[in-house]
């Protein structure tokens, strides 16, 4: 890591990660500013910094800036695009995330799992299990806690961390001791341009382990990688009895050099791309030193991450499941492809112009749809045309009345919009709130 002591370092953008990176800084006694686009001067976080010595910079980025500092910790929210940052690299200003600070500044042992869809479940389910075993570890990342607030606080613990593509882009140091890439998909085109970039992006986990890292892969995916550029240890993964992987599933259980992980039969949550998280997690978790009974007993009462294919709860033989970070056609099929048939698919939200094609083939497995939002017409005219019964609804609260009262016993009430909730929702987390909200409501009231 680059000496920090000689650094005038600059905080770009605020939110809890800027927060907690100036603070943390200034605690440490680095010379650091920070500069938002926005508007400060009325938040309470921001006069804390500011009784604390640390310089605010507001209501814009100006370039003169750039003529004192050394090191940018840029929010990944804000894409390099922009012109203050294009400067800097012109410049020649290193410019890092706050998960790379983290990682480098206090060296700690951090975990790094990312993917196009299932790094939260493998993130919380890693953690679970690792905490089962009574390890001393703690979460960070894009699942909600800034890595530099927690390896500042726990600095001689193991991290397990979720990454987005958006903190690894530009990565110069970052360096997890087991990584971790659940899938490379297609993501987050609007920030990264193309496909590659966003690719590159995730690739970039491994860009700095060495022989003495492990990184983690699934064998479906192979040709995505150079494998000649990576200098970990690879370990790859299938869900099926392949003898050239490091992890297959024979009879239904997980091997791994002749160990018994767990028995994907038992484990509580439905679909292969569960099968396939759990893998993840069971692996990373048994070569940080989780004990066999610790892996079987987390996988097989896990009940999901709240909000991505969360189970609920059951009434009246129908059970009910919540993805409400489903915010796109892809996540909901990953949703449907869990379930064999007799679903209730509530759906719908902010019409951003997608037709919804790529939920057709798994329409076989639909017996009714709710539909809400701005979107609810595309959908309806969607789901006729193929003659699914469907309904309109207003919200999810109504919705999740009506998929009740069409359910019958050994039916599913799935909450998978496709849509992003911007529509009726401030986000995805309070559109799952309410359906969470209306199933006790409904199971009250019998």
């Amino acid at each position: 890591m680059i000496n920090l002591k000689d650094k005038k370092i600059l905080v770009l953008g605020f939110a809890r990660s800027g927060y907690s990176t100036a603070k943390i800084l200034k605690k440490l006694g680095y010379d650091v500013i920070l500069n938002a686009f926005d508007d400060l001067s009325n938040d309470k976080k921001a006069v804390e910094l500011k009784n604390l010595g640390v310089e605010i910079v507001d209501g814009g980025h100006p370039l003169e800036l750039l003529e004192s500092v050394n090191l940018i910790v840029k929010n990944p929210g804000i894409k390099y695009e922009i012109e203050f940052l294009q400067r800097a690299i012109e410049k020649n200003i290193d410019i890092i995330t706050e998960i790379e600070l983290a990682n480098t500044l206090f060296n700690i042992d951090m975990v790094a799992i990312t993917g196009t869809n299932g790094k939260t479940t493998t993130t919380q389910m890693t953690y679970d299990i690792l905490k089962a075993a009574n390890k001393d570890v703690y979460l960070a990342g894009n699942i909600g806690y800034p890595s530099i607030e927690v390896a500042y606080n726990h600095p001689d613990s193991l991290i397990v961390t979720e990454v987005s593509s958006f903190q690894l882009q530009g990565t110069k140091y970052f360096k997890p001791t087991i990584a971790a890439i659940t899938n490379l998909g297609v993501g987050h085109l609007d920030y990264h341009g193309n496909i590659e970039n966003y690719r590159d992006a995730k690739r970039n986990i491994y860009k700095n382990q060495t022989e003495e890292d492990s990184l983690i892969l699934n064998i479906k995916e192979k040709e995505k990688y150079d494998l000649n550029k990576i200098n970990s240890k690879v370990i790859f993964y299938d869900t099926t009895e392949n003898k050239e992987t490091d992890v297959f599933v024979r009879e239904n259980m997980v091997m791994y050099k002749n160990v018994e992980l767990f028995d994907i039969t038992k484990m509580s949550l439905p679909g292969m791309h569960n099968v396939e998280n759990a893998i993840n997690a069971a692996l990373i978790s048994y070569l940080k030193g989780a004990s066999i009974e610790a892996i079987r007993k987390v996988l097989y009462n896990f009940s999901g991450v709240k909000h991505r294919l969360q189970y609920v709860g059951e009434h009246n033989g129908v059970k009910f499941y919540n993805d409400s970070k489903a915010t796109n056609p892809v996540a909901t099929t990953t949703a449907l492809s869990g379930f064999e048939s007799n679903i209730i698919l509530v759906c719908g939200g902010k019409d951003r112009g997608i037709d919804f094609k790529e939920l057709v083939p798994y329409f076989n497995r639909i017996k009714a749809m709710v539909v809400v939002g701005e979107s609810k017409e595309i959908l309806y005219n969607l789901a006729s045309s193929f003659e699914i019964k469907c309904y309109k609804a207003i919200k999810v609260d109504d919705a999740t009345i009506l998929a009740n009262k069409i359910a019958e016993s050994g039916d599913t009430v799935l909450l998978s919009p496709a849509c992003a909730s911007w529509d009726q929702y401030k986000c995805f987390e309070d559109r799952g709130d309410e359906f969470i909200a209306t199933f006790e409501k409904i199971s009250q009231e019998d």
